[in-house]
C-alpha cells in the first residue's frame, strides 16, 4: 500500500511551499504516523527561514523544516511489538502530515499528557543536558539570560531538579511573568541592578550583551553553560572570564530523549507545571508560511508556536 505526505519545504530564503511526496514503504519494524501537532522552534527555525543562520557551511535548498511532532500511529509493520495502532507518540520529522519511522524512534505519550506538554519533552531534554553538565546542588545560585522557550524551559527544569535559587534576565515583562509561574525566584530586566553572587549561569538568548552580563555577575570560578544555539550574534569572552577564571561549556541536543521523556511525563503528572502557557500562539498548518513571515518581520512575537493539524 502506498502512503503519501505533504511537507513544508524551504526552497530559498523566505520561500516556503507545501510539497506532496510518496513515503517509503512500511517495513516490518516501521510505524506509519499521522501528525496531530507540531511546533516552531523559533531560535533554530527562524534563522533558517531568513537565510541568516550562523553555520560553518552554506545552506542547501530545498530543505525540510521543523522537527518536533506529536502523532498518532496509523499502521504498524508485521514485527512491531512496542506500539499499537492509535497510540500517541512524540517524534522527530518536521512540518509534514505523515511519516514512516522505525519503531525505535517515536516515544510513547501517556493518555493524560496534552500535546503541548508532550512537545515540551523535546526541548526540556535539550536543556537538561546542559543542566546535567553543570550538576547544580540544591542551594546553587543560578542566573539565566533570555526568556524565550529555551530560557523558560531551563527555569522549569531547574525547578524540577529541586534548585531553589533561579533568577532570570529578560526584557519582556510578559515573559518575566511566565518565568515566575515556572519557578523563577526573581526576574530582572537588562537595566536592573543584579547581585554578584551567582555560582552557575545559563545563556539562552544568543545575545552578546547577555553573555557579557553573565560573566560580570558570576562569582570567581563560576560555571556558565551556553544553551542558546548561537544563531543571532557571536558570543565573545570578556575580561571577567580571565579575571574570575570562569568555566564555560556548550550544550546541544538532548542527553537521552526516551529516558528523559519517561521521567518528564511522570514529573508533569505529579507537579502539573504550567508548561502549556509557553505555547502562546496557535495556528493551523496552512498558516505556517504566513507565521514565519510575520515572525521574520517582527510583526509577531511568540515564545512557542503550536501547530494544530486537527483544527
Amino acid at each position: 500500500m502506498t502512503h503519501y505526505s505533504r511537507s513544508l519545504v524551504l526552497t530559498a530564503p523566505r520561500t516556503l511551499t507545501w510539497q506532496d511526496n510518496i513515503l517509503s514503504p512500511l517495513g516490518v519494524t516501521d510505524v506509519l504516523l499521522e501528525t496531530l501537532a507540531s511546533s516552531i522552534s523559533i531560535g533554530s527555525e527562524l534563522p533558517q527561514y531568513r537565510g541568516d543562520e550562523r553555520s560553518g557551511h552554506l545552506p542547501l535548498y530545498p530543505r525540510m523544516t521543523g522537527y518536533e511532532n506529536v502523532a498518532r500511529i496509523k499502521a504498524i509493520g508485521a514485527s512491531v511489538t512496542t506500539f499499537n495502532v492509535d497510540d500517541r507518540v512524540v517524534a522527530f520529522y518536521g512540518h509534514r502530515t505523515h511519516a514512516v519511522l522505525p519503531e525505535d524512534r517515536p516515544i510513547h505519550i501517556p493518555t493524560e499528557i496534552s500535546a503541548e506538554v508532550a512537545l515540551s519533552a523535546i526541548l526540556t531534554c535539550d536543556v537538561t543536558k546542559g543542566i546535567r553538565k553543570l550538576n547544580p546542588l540544591p542551594d546553587a545560585r543560578i542566573l539565566v539570560t533570555g526568556g524565550g522557550a529555551i530560557g523558560l524551559f531551563t527555569v522549569a527544569m531547574l525547578k524540577a531538579y529541586g534548585i531553589r535559587y533561579v533568577d532570570i534576565v529578560e526584557p519582556i515583562a510578559y515573559r518575566r511573568q511566565l518565568a515566575t509561574e515556572l519557578g523563577a525566584r526573581r526576574t530582572f530586566s537588562p537595566q536592573d541592578t543584579l547581585p554578584d553572587d551567582y555560582t552557575l549561569a545559563f545563556e539562552c538568548s544568543s545575545r552578546q550583551s547577555a553573555f557579557a552580563l553573565l560573566q560580570k555577575h558570576l562569582k570567581h570560578h563560576g560555571k556558565l553553560c551556553i544553551l542558546a544555539d548561537g544563531n543571532l550574534e557571536p558570543l565573545v569572552l570578556m575580561p571577567d572570564f580571565h579575571h574570575k577564571e570562569l568555566n564555560i561549556v556548550g550544550s546541544s541536543d538532548g542527553w537521552d530523549y526516551r529516558r528523559h521523556a519517561r521521567w518528564f511525563f511522570d514529573y508533569v503528572q505529579r507537579e502539573n507545571p504550567p508548561l502549556s502557557k509557553l505555547f502562546d500562539t496557535r495556528i493551523t498548518p496552512a498558516q505556517l508560511p504566513q507565521t514565519f513571515a510575520q515572525m521574520a518581520d517582527r510583526s509577531l512575537s511568540a515564545v512557542k508556536v503550536f501547530v494544530d493539524y486537527q483544527a
